[in-house]
């Protein structure tokens, strides 16, 4: 598990460091530096898969896009060198000079700067237990590609960008041809007996609209996701429904139940406003789902403009559901000159935030006082 992450000189980080645990929070104003921490890991991974970390950052594609080295340098950076660095089992750092590279989209590796021990490529940061959503998510689509490596070998729900675009490939492959069951006894949904793989995954998407059932099916050149609904009174069916006719928030929560059901402990899953088109009490749901992953021993990274998010993992530490020890929350803002500065927000056992920070979540209680006039 990644236990601290440095990055000195990047976009708008001059020298930012963060405290990681099982269940990391990044949140905090437009524009401060929230998804540069996620871009930090995903260049490393990026470069890596194309092998060529060894020699260098690739700064576009397939993971993320910065564009070139001017982009890359922080405007306040005071030398050319942009540096990552990460404690897990060992510390790791890289450096990347920017010098004469200012018009190209790859950054030299600076051997005799940095420190990559051979345990590096263990990491699940640079393995197939890695899972990337990003805010860019596909959804209302019922029909979708199929990839066959990506997802039966590198067991990945995108090829490009986070799109989740091969989450029917992976349901209908794990959860109905190879089907698995669900291990760890704390991420069971408590209103489903079965542990398979698929059906624990209909039953999260309920807490998003009550009674969806979901029907998987392999076609010719792609895979298809139709959704039906139960009615209680006589247990009768109303199936067939396309995914465009359904709404958003079941086919964009989709893929982030399936990363969160699917990984094995020490994977790293990490999501991008796993809240988007969802309803306050499905998004509270969503965070008590992300709190028990992170429980049983997956890594999760989020970013989030949700205080539904927020404080349903507030719920879960409060419920004993996730140790407050394990969830690191992180707070961002720009200083004067435009520099990302962040706080860690403590919590007490019963969920409690110890260190309010102006700007944290507090939008309606400003906007309720107004309102009555206080």
């Amino acid at each position: 598990m990644i236990t601290r992450l440095k990055l000195s000189n990047f976009k708008s980080h001059s020298n930012t460091e963060l405290n990681m645990g099982a269940l990391t929070v990044l949140t905090g104003i437009n524009s401060s530096g929230k998804s540069s921490v996620l871009q930090a890991l995903l260049l490393l991974r990026q470069s890596y898969k194309k092998g060529r970390l060894n020699a260098g950052l690739d700064l576009n594609k397939p993971l993320c896009d910065i564009g070139k080295g001017y982009d890359a340098l922080s405007r306040f950076a005071q030398n050319d060198i942009i540096a990552f660095a990460l404690d897990a089992d060992e510390k790791y750092e890289w450096n990347f000079d920017t010098k004469d590279k200012f018009e190209d989209t790859f950054i030299p590796f600076v051997e005799e700067k940095s420190f990559v021990p051979e345990t590096c490529w263990k990491l699940p940061l640079f393995t197939n237990n890695f899972q990337y959503l990003s805010a860019s998510r596909w959804a209302n689509r019922s029909s979708y590609p199929i990839d066959t490596y990506a997802v039966e070998t590198e067991k990945q729900l995108s090829h490009e960008y986070g799109q989740g675009e091969l989450v029917a490939h992976f349901l209908f492959y794990y959860g109905n041809y190879k089907g698995f069951d669900i291990e760890p006894e704390n991420i069971i949904h408590p209103d489903c007996p079965s542990r398979k793989f698929l059906d624990q995954t209909i039953a999260w998407e309920s807490e998003i609209s009550p009674r969806v059932t979901m029907t998987v099916e392999k076609k010719a050149e792609n895979v298809t996701i139709e959704y039906g609904y139960e009615k209680t009174e006589n247990k009768s069916l109303v199936k067939g429904l396309r995914a465009e006719n359904v709404g958003f928030g079941l086919s964009y929560s989709l893929p982030v139940i399936v990363a969160l059901l699917s990984s094995s402990p020490g994977s790293l899953v990490v999501i991008e406003n796993p809240e988007a088109h969802l309803h306050p009490r499905g998004q509270s749901k969503l965070a008590e789902l992300i709190a028990l992953a992170a429980n049983c021993g997956v890594q999760v990274i989020i970013e989030t403009h949700s205080d539904h998010i927020f404080n349903g993992i507030r719920k879960s530490v409060a419920a004993k559901k996730i140790d407050k020890n394990n969830v690191k929350i992180h707070f961002f803002e720009l200083n004067e000159d435009n520099i990302s500065e962040s706080t860690e927000i403590q919590l007490s056992e019963n969920g409690r935030i110890l260190n309010y920070k102006k700007g944290l979540f507090d939008q309606f209680d400003e906007d309720l006082d107004i309102l009555l006039e206080l």
